[in-house]
């Protein structure tokens, strides 16, 4: 399958049954492997749709794991080739806009967050403050081109993203982990990040990736004219404050400024992915207002 950072093989049974090798990276990005698999089972038990490893004829949730322990300490947890198998969720391709399916899909956002706040298990992974973190210290390492689209709006971005509610979140919520498959959100992958951090920024990353692709081969305008109905579907499944709908496309800028010093200053130097990240910022700063006003939307009257 497309490689992103490691590995992936899509495996067919004799019965027919489809399923997803993956090697796991040495170094989880977030929290362990047994801690992802808590939380996965825990959501799979609360009714969400995620692949949960199946487990070894040794009783491991990984083949050929060092160590699948949980110790924060421990950098090397799942050895150099440890591999997991998870079945293959239903997913439909393609970046179609509509009203209705963009609002199915911030509903199912919002679920997932509201039902990863309530999650009982502890997990150690790392805190996730966008506002210092990309607007902060190493923003001054980005190239001069980037800095001179987001100077306008950075003190902007910053103050957004200030004192906004935080709480376990997926932490990388990007579109390729968001699977649709018939109008509705049919599954969530790669939960190895698992963070503490804004949980409308589970939103603001999924936006930001989506109208990435848009913009890079698709048509951005289709995404930004139904920006309000993802907004809107978060809202049903998990009531944002004023202050966080006011976060999202400052967190969407963000995110994308974020992504454009990883690909330079990562693990693995990404130039392409550099120039797809520039080329979204300089479609978005010239139209960060209208992206604010189509992220507005009109709430339900209160009942009775």
């Amino acid at each position: 399958m497309d490689l992103v950072h490691n590995p992936i093989w899509k495996v067919t049974g004799e019965d027919g049954r489809r399923w997803v090798l993956k090697r796991l990276p040495e170094w989880p990005p977030g929290a362990g492997p047994v801690e992802e698999y808590r939380v996965l089972c825990y959501l799979q038990a609360r009714g969400l749709p995620v692949a949960v490893p199946v487990v070894t004829d040794d009783g491991l949730i990984a083949y050929n794991a060092d160590n699948l322990g949980t110790d924060p300490n421990e950098k090397r947890p799942t050895g150099p080739h440890a591999y997991a198998l998870i079945p293959l969720l239903p997913h439909d391709p393609g970046l179609s806009e509509s009203p209705e399916l963009a609002y199915a899909i911030g509903r199912g956002i919002g679920r997932l967050d509201r039902v990863l706040a309530e999650c009982p298990w502890r997990v150690t992974s790392f805190t996730d403050d966008p506002a210092p973190d990309v607007l902060g210290e190493t923003y001054a390492t980005l190239p001069a081109e980037l800095r001179a689209l987001v100077d306008p709006l950075r003190d902007r971005l910053w103050s957004a993203l200030t004192d906004v509610p935080r709480q376990l979140i997926h932490g990388d919520c990007n579109v390729g982990n968001v699977l649709i498959h018939n109008g509705e959100v049919s599954g969530y992958l790669d939960l190895d990040h698992l963070p503490r951090g804004p949980r409308v920024r589970d939103l603001g990353v999924y936006l930001a990736t989506r109208l990435r692709a848009q913009i890079v081969d698709g048509d951005p305008d289709a995404m930004v004219a139904v920006m309000g109905s993802y907004i809107a579907g978060y809202h049903s499944a998990y009531p944002l404050t004023k202050r966080e709908r006011a976060a999202v496309v400052p967190l969407l800028l963000t995110v994308l400024v974020g992504d454009a010093g990883w690909c330079l200053h990562g693990w693995a130097p990404d130039p392409a992915g550099y120039e797809r990240n520039l080329r979204a910022i300089e479609w978005v700063t010239p139209r960060y207002e209208r992206l604010v006003a189509a992220a507005a939307f009109d709430e339900p009257p209160p009942r009775g």
